[in-house]
């Protein structure tokens, strides 16, 4: 009989599965406390790939919402607005797209009908001066359509508070539009609303770690505006929980418990390595290979190493292959990757590499300055010549699913 899975590899998680981030969180409770009391906090949340970046980013947003209680109250009222940046995005995109879904989390509030039609206007403009289209619009039309939103979301606050907290606003995905100039946005944006007095707005956005960089290449002083918070893997107990979490959920809906043995769970703890993400997915690849409602370390094995829908495998297809084929366009710098793979996360001079792979010099400098730039390898701190894979899991997936040429 087929049972409800209660883990989500493809999705963010619920709030009621979150685990960990309890410093994140408070810190993010802080800074919304101070923004509904006039005193302006914004976030930036940066991590790897898998780290559990858009969950937190959700479940803040259900929390400024008031959809999640504090001690027993409903502690914010704030409205917010969400987006994800993508690939083709311009600096106006980001204007107009806030711009839009003020106007929808509007529509919703009955005291803001006459600034929902003043924000249907305000859209009109927009298409007027062409940020409806794609082509990026003269640097005079943005700083005009800046202004204008500025002067809307002051109008909102003007009208709606005391009844609702103020105006969050959360970008995921913010590494996505390099070309967006998103550091000029958020330096420029957050000054506006400071001089219009405008002090109950919070702007929170997440994105991979190459995001710091590239904000600052946008705006040199773009990283100042935020406090930033780098999302590390989750601890043993917090991967426990989140385990824990998902087999209390299947058991409301199938009425009927599962359990894991210490072992099996140690296992999913030590090959997630604590990527909120990859938990997800050994976990519900362990839950579809039990057949007797008692996940043991064989069927956490064997929804790992499935060849089709295991989780390496899955693993692979949702964040590796692209970074080990498409990302990559030479065999030379795949086979140092794979060497890498021997040491599988461990750090490993690049003299030991030049030994075992029998490159020469040129090619191996050239193959590890490309992967360091990509972030596909990551460098020593502090240490010249030592390097290794972000996770055990990418270098798991290239010795059992790549082969040399």
């Amino acid at each position: 009989m087929p049972r409800y899975n209660p883990f989500k590899p493809s999705s963010i998680v619920s709030p009621g599965m979150f685990s960990g981030r309890g410093a994140e969180i408070a810190a993010i409770e802080q800074a919304l406390f101070q923004t509904r009391n006039g005193n302006p906090q914004h976030f930036l949340i940066h991590g790897e790939r898998g780290i559990g970046k858009s969950s937190l980013l959700y479940y803040v947003d259900i929390l400024a919402r008031g959809q999640i209680t504090i001690d027993g109250d409903t502690a914010f009222s704030f409205l917010t607005i969400t987006l994800d940046l993508e690939s083709s995005n311009t600096y106006g995109d980001i204007i107009r797209r806030i711009a839009n879904e003020l106007r929808r989390q509007l529509a919703s509030h009955q005291p803001a009908t006459e600034l929902v039609k003043a924000l249907w206007d305000f859209a009109k403009h927009f298409e007027v001066k062409g940020i409806k289209y794609d082509n990026e619009p003269e640097r005079g039309n943005a700083t005009e359509l800046l202004e204008e939103l500025t002067f809307a979301i002051d109008k909102t606050l003007e009208k709606l508070v005391p009844s609702i907290d103020g105006v969050v606003i959360l970008i995921d995905e913010a590494d996505k539009a390099p070309a967006a100039h998103l550091g000029e946005f958020v330096k420029l944006f957050t000054e506006r609303l400071t001089k219009r007095g405008c002090n109950q707005v919070c702007l929170g956005i997440a994105g991979i770690s190459t995001l710091l960089n590239q904000l600052r290449q946008s705006h040199e002083s773009s990283l100042r505006v935020f406090q930033i918070f780098t999302l590390e893997p989750l601890l043993p107990k917090e991967r426990s929980r989140v385990l824990q979490l998902g087999l209390a959920e299947a058991e409301k809906v199938n009425r009927r418990k599962t359990v894991i043995t210490p072992d099996a769970e140690m296992l999913i703890s030590e090959l997630s390595e604590g990527y909120p993400h990859f938990i997800q997915q050994f976990a519900y690849c362990a839950f579809d290979a039990d057949d007797d409602d008692a996940i043991d370390r064989d069927d956490v094995q064997r929804g790992a190493v499935h060849p089709d829908k295991g989780a390496i495998q899955q693993l692979g297809l949702k964040y590796f292959h692209e970074l080990y084929f498409d990302q990559i366009g030479s065999d030379e710098y795949r086979a140092v990757l794979r060497g890498m793979a021997d040491h599988l996360d461990s750090w490993v001079k690049k003299s030991e590499l030049r030994k075992n792979l029998k490159i020469k010099d040129y090619t191996l400098n050239n193959a590890i300055a490309a992967l360091r730039k990509k972030h596909i390898i990551l460098s020593k701190p502090g240490v010249s010549g030592v390097y290794r894979l972000p996770t055990k899991s990418f270098a798991v997936w290239m010795k059992a699913y790549t082969k040399d040429q």
